[in-house]
């Protein structure tokens, strides 16, 4: 796949025609994530209305990414990365549009369950394989401005869109909501076809003797992670975020009833000023990453976003909740944005894949401990009290944990990539 260098990419204004490829692609696959995330709780409730089974389908949906996102790691950097998305997206579309029939009845759990558990496996492939995508597609320059854009595709067809539109087609038939999802992912696949690409270069391997077994495979890119300091203490304030995000985002809906006194579409205004101050946030943070170094960036706005979960805990009115949720969405964004592109740029090509599992593994699998934690806090103390602590909590670990880095984050390698990585980890020309 062409690319473009940081030279060329300085001198034309647009990130390129793969790009937009990729971006429109991942438009449509984040409205089909919006639509099936909506939509699956509310067919589970509908028909299986018992709490235990609303909390197992979460379970399920999540269990991939225990079960395999290190192995995706790998498999993303074995094959074709383009492949890999397009037929990730494919299977998701025809899961759901064969679901249509089996669902049009009765809706049994297993059946629900098992739907949920399928488009997970195929959501860690595409999550892991899409970001690893990017540096061979835009020059290193363009990878906070590339990254911001498809933060703000996510936000705006996951978060803003998506939901609204599957509520309103399940009010009309729930065929109607599983056939949207379905065409939504099979759109998503058609467009990654005009992303063309060159097949990885195989000969080069090919001389370097059998691939390595996929437990040696998934070691070496554990011991990359953890032999770098960088993306190891970053790894670890992507954790701290995750248990911090989810113990909040689950005691939000309490702290907008209880103690803001909202109701349901109040609640809904203020999950839409946390995705507009993200939105804005991945607007924002690419430019201020072209006049600050990295890591003082990403230090710097996860500090204040522990500022920002800290003052949503002292609000005592919806108009102080709804800015302290746009002030996080900013800094959530000042904090993802730069460092996903510092990662790209510190990991070698043939390790992007693992590196991308290994921090969502980090981040996603703190959520369900977060969210546990979050809750007896508010048991033991007060649900605005949880917000308070967490954040000073999340503040006070960004100033520890990313204190001792360099302010652009190059800190170097501990441990080589191996003997099939490249020795610099810049783009290269073909994907």
């Amino acid at each position: 796949m062409a690319s473009a260098t940081p030279e060329t990419s300085a001198a034309r204004p647009g990130l390129g025609r793969p790009f937009r490829w990729l971006w429109a692609s991942t438009a449509a696959s984040n409205a089909g994530d919006g639509v099936t995330r909506t939509l699956l709780p509310l067919l589970v409730v509908g028909s299986h209305p018992e709490p235990a089974a609303v909390a197992g389908l979460t379970v399920v949906n999540m269990l991939p990414w225990l079960l395999f996102a290190l192995p995706a790691g790998l498999l993303v950097d074995r094959l074709d990365r383009r492949r890999i998305v397009l037929w990730s997206n494919l299977l998701r579309g025809a899961v759901l549009l064969g679901a249509m029939a089996v669902l049009a009845g009765d809706r049994p759990l297993a059946v629900l369950y098992a739907l949920a558990f399928v488009l997970g496996i195929a959501e860690t492939l595409v999550d892991t394989a899409a970001p690893a995508m990017l540096p061979r597609i835009v020059g290193q320059r363009d990878l906070e401005r590339a990254n911001g854009r498809l933060s703000a595709a996510q936000i705006v067809f996951n978060e803003m869109a998506g939901p609204p539109v599957a509520g309103l087609l399940v009010g009309v038939a729930a065929t109607a909501a599983l056939a949207t999802g379905g065409v939504l992912y099979a759109v998503a696949a058609v467009l990654l076809l005009g992303l063309v690409t060159a097949k990885r270069d195989r000969a080069g391997r090919a001389t370097g003797g059998p691939a390595e077994p996929v437990l040696t495979g998934i070691r070496a890119g554990l011991r990359f992670v953890l032999g770098h300091r960088t993306l190891r203490l970053t790894l670890a304030a992507s954790a701290l975020y995750g248990l911090v995000f989810s113990a909040t985002f689950s005691m939000l809906v309490l702290l907008s009833h209880r103690t803001l006194e909202l109701d349901a579409t109040g609640y809904g205004l203020l999950l839409a000023a946390g995705s507009l101050g993200a939105v804005g946030g991945s607007w924002l943070a690419p430019r201020l990453a072209e006049r600050l170094p990295a890591i003082r960036l990403a230090r710097w706005c996860l500090v204040a976003s522990g500022l920002a979960y800290a003052g949503l805990g002292l609000a005592r009115t919806p108009a102080q909740a709804a800015v302290a949720l746009l002030c996080n969405g900013v800094f959530m964004m000042g904090w993802n944005i730069p460092v996903m592109s510092l990662r790209q740029r510190l990991t070698p090509e043939d390790f992007q894949g693992r590196v991308m599992s290994v921090s969502r593994l980090c981040a996603w699998g703190a959520m369900p401990v977060g969210a546990t934690l979050g809750g007896l806090l508010a048991g033991a103390l007060s649900v605005p009290a949880v917000f308070v602590i967490c954040g000073c909590v999340l503040a006070a670990g960004a100033l520890l944990l990313l204190a001792p880095l360099r302010a652009d984050g190059y800190d170097g390698p501990a441990v080589k990539a191996g003997p099939h990585a490249p020795q610099n980890s810049g783009p290269s020309m073909k994907e």
